[in-house]
């Protein structure tokens, strides 16, 4: 299969899981659909991170090799939906503590913008509440953050945000 004809064709999660079927738990496969995922073209990258997310929901360690290219890649401002499903699939990973400090100042950019979504802001609320386990000291700025982003957030934020907050204690 050309993943690249492939992701072209639609845009669906029909399109998104027959790929993930055949990319399966082979890396190869899986490292160029993930150079589509670092595609300039928007489309092209858009497309190919719905498919990332299918692959990686079944076999969560054919991500390890591109994490922290993942967190470099956020440095870049990419569009909601390469942002929303990078930290979507980085909650659930293990991050290499090279980039544990540029993601978690990320994750607090994004929890701190007005402009940012309810699901970039709810993944990353889990990230930096999976960093505080590492860097306890964090605990309480991160407390700090919640209660004023519950004060005005969505449903799904606030549930989130009370999670996390009885959790820290």
């Amino acid at each position: 299969m050309d993943l690249q004809k492939q992701i072209a064709k639609a845009h669906s999660k029909e399109n998104a899981q027959t790929i993930a079927k055949y990319v399966g738990k082979n890396a190869q496969r899986f490292n160029e659909l993930m150079q589509l995922f670092f595609h300039d073209e928007y489309r092209v990258s858009q497309r190919a991170a719905h498919a990332v997310s299918h692959c990686v929901d079944k076999y969560p360690k054919l991500l390890e090799p591109y994490i922290s290219q993942m967190i470099e890649n956020l440095k870049a401002n990419p569009k909601v939906a390469i942002k929303r499903n990078t930290v979507r699939l980085l909650q659930k990973q293990e991050i290499p503590e090279e980039s544990q400090g540029l993601l978690l100042d990320k994750c607090f950019e994004y929890l701190t913008s007005a402009k940012e979504t309810t699901a970039v802001k709810a993944f990353s609320m889990t990230i930096a509440h999976n960093l505080t386990k590492i860097y306890p000291e964090l605990k309480s700025e991160l407390k700090i953050v919640i209660k004023d982003l519950i004060q005005h957030a969505t449903p799904g934020v606030i549930n989130r945000g009370k999670k996390i907050l009885a959790d820290l204690g």
